[in-house]
């Protein structure tokens, strides 16, 4: 069966006696948040309790760590989504490796700034998902085509600031700056266009669902909601050191 979901455009999926729920996947949802959580909350408190003392802490560490197993698990779930079943709880505890890495970093340069990311973060998932359920904000072709096109234009830029950083040790004038009227709405722009890609998780665990796909995918819909839900809490991080600045 088809879907008009971008994620699942080329997918089929056969009849099976245990086709995934949306029960299955938002409780799978929240397995895979508590995990990067507490692995998050393990890290930060560790690293702040070394930076209080004047040592070195773990948090740079954590951060790379997490960041680039997170990505090589990420596209192996993306073209594989049957691994999603394995790879999805190590998935969650390397975000929570980066999480608390990035964290730690803030609350030393930005004391109270993580707390408020971690607020903004829930309170933004709490309202969009009642939006949808509310049937106020659907995920329509029209949606869809913005919040991917806008979510690509954002790699894109990301991956030429990484590329400018390690060749030329500059950044995009402007965007990526410790402060300014750029530089904040950049921020901005991100954290909205990262909050909207919920409805489209939303969406894809619901079309799946409809579609009868088999019980591995509650694990791939999970980690594709947990991974939407680390950018935002990211996102809202430079946003409010930004403009803390």
């Amino acid at each position: 069966m088809q879907s008009d979901n971008p994620m699942l455009r080329r997918a089929e999926f056969v009849p099976t006696s245990q086709p995934m729920t949306i029960n299955g996947a938002v409780n799978k949802s929240v397995i895979l948040t508590l995990v990067a959580a507490i692995v998050a909350i393990a890290l930060y408190a560790y690293s702040i309790s070394l930076m209080q003392q004047g040592m070195a802490n773990p948090s740079g560490l954590g951060m790379i760590v997490g960041a680039v197993g997170g990505l090589v698990l990420i596209l192996i779930m993306t073209f594989k989504p049957k691994t999603s079943a394995a790879l999805s709880l190590p998935y969650a505890v390397l975000q929570g490796l980066f999480l608390g890495g990035v964290s730690a970093s803030y609350e030393s340069r930005y004391p109270g700034v993580p707390a408020s990311a971690l607020l903004a973060t829930f309170v933004t998932t709490i309202t969009l998902f009642g939006l949808y359920r509310a049937g106020i904000i659907r995920a329509t072709e029209k949606f869809k085509s913005i919040v991917i096109s806008a979510t690509i234009a954002i790699a894109l830029i990301f991956v030429v600031q990484i590329v400018m950083q390690l060749a030329f040790k500059s950044t995009i004038p402007g965007l990526f700056a410790q402060t300014g009227i750029l530089a904040i709405g950049f921020a901005a722009f991100v954290a909205v266009i990262a909050s909207l890609n919920l409805i489209l998780d939303f969406d894809l665990i619901e079309k799946c669902a409809e579609m009868g796909a088999p019980k591995y995918m509650e694990w791939f819909c999970a980690t594709a909601l947990l991974a939407t839900l680390v950018w935002m809490y990211i996102s809202f991080l430079r946003l409010l050191g930004t403009l803390r600045n």
